[in-house]
């Protein structure tokens, strides 16, 4: 691959232990890469202008949240594809030239993804239909809480064929919207959106591109042929900062997109708030730090199911 075929973006927050790993899989491919670090405490920025001096890094002071920092990083780029990787995302050897192909093949095609696997070659599902109540149901009332097969009854057949592509697919195929861990989008079209929604501080804004893709009729294609790394935990593995993210933004893309179901939704919210205290209570006893953590996280999480103003986002 050509360093014109694509540049890759990458969002730091304390990421000393992961970055160099996802940088070294990207200097290998001979991709540009575009790094912002969002005001990490630990050695990150030092790290990386050291190991990896042809590396841009754009430094903030502040933690302004992933989308403002991928809109940062991709401001005048002049390549054809502007590729997201996490840096907990390792690329494989060949990855990005072909999901690079992928666009370039289909004049339709906006977005595209690989499949994700773990550290011990599990299979991630990154690829899904868009959100609904039936989803939110399926997925945040999961692991002990309901059987398998009661979730995958509440996902509903189109999410099932997403997960199935995840699972057993070898072609490329659409679906509403691929992880943002690692992405590429054509940089045109990133453009015409105005790039990520930076009401989103973090979670939501990779659906949300894919959304505003798909309504200006491009294809997003999940391509399991071409395999990432992705080992999770980059930034933070604090539930009481990460998890109350994640349910603001899922507010407010309900709010912006499915307010027929928001108040229910809410409803979801808070009554796995309230289920997530006692369960912290209960394991405080026996661990002390992670009980205390996780009941500050759903304390968070059932204020901001309560309060109508959490759905603007923000940090």
């Amino acid at each position: 691959m050509s360093n014109a075929d694509a540049t890759a973006v990458v969002v730091t927050h304390n990421s000393e232990r992961q970055i160099v790993a996802a940088l070294t899989a990207l200097r290998q491919e001979g991709l540009p890469v575009r790094l912002v670090d969002n005001a990490s405490t630990d050695g990150t920025v030092a790290l990386v202008r050291h190991r990896f001096p042809e590396v841009t890094v754009l430094a903030s002071t502040t933690n302004t949240g992933f989308a403002s920092a991928v809109n940062r990083a991709a401001a005048g780029i002049d390549t054809d594809v502007v590729l997201l990787v996490n840096p907990d995302c390792v690329v494989t050897p060949g990855m990005a030239a072909e999901l690079v192909r992928v666009i370039r093949s289909r004049q339709s095609v906006g977005i595209a993804g690989p499949r994700l696997v773990d550290a011990y070659g599990r299979i991630a599902i990154s690829a899904h239909r868009f959100e609904s109540l039936g989803t939110v149901l399926a997925s945040r009332f999961g692991g002990s809480l309901a059987p398998v097969a009661l979730r995958r009854l509440l996902s509903g057949r189109q999410r099932r064929a997403a997960y199935d592509a995840c699972v057993r697919g070898a072609q490329p195929v659409a679906v509403d919207w691929v992880s943002g861990a690692c992405l590429a989008v054509r940089t045109d079209l990133f453009e015409a959106v105005g790039g990520l929604d930076e009401g989103y501080f973090l979670y939501y804004e990779d659906e949300e591109l894919c959304l505003q893709v798909a309504r200006r009729g491009a294809e997003v294609l999940y391509v399991p042929s071409v395999t990432a790394l992705h080992t999770g935990g980059a930034s933070s593995s604090d539930p009481a900062w990460i998890w109350p993210h994640l349910y603001r933004s899922m507010l407010r893309y309900f709010a912006r997109h499915r307010a027929g179901t928001l108040h229910a939704v809410r409803g979801v919210v808070l009554l796995r708030a309230l289920i997530g205290i006692g369960l912290a209570g209960v394991r405080m006893p026996l661990q002390p730090r992670a009980g205390t953590a996780r009941l500050r996280a759903w304390t968070r999480i059932g204020r901001i199911a309560v309060t109508r103003g959490e759905t603007r986002g923000g940090a």
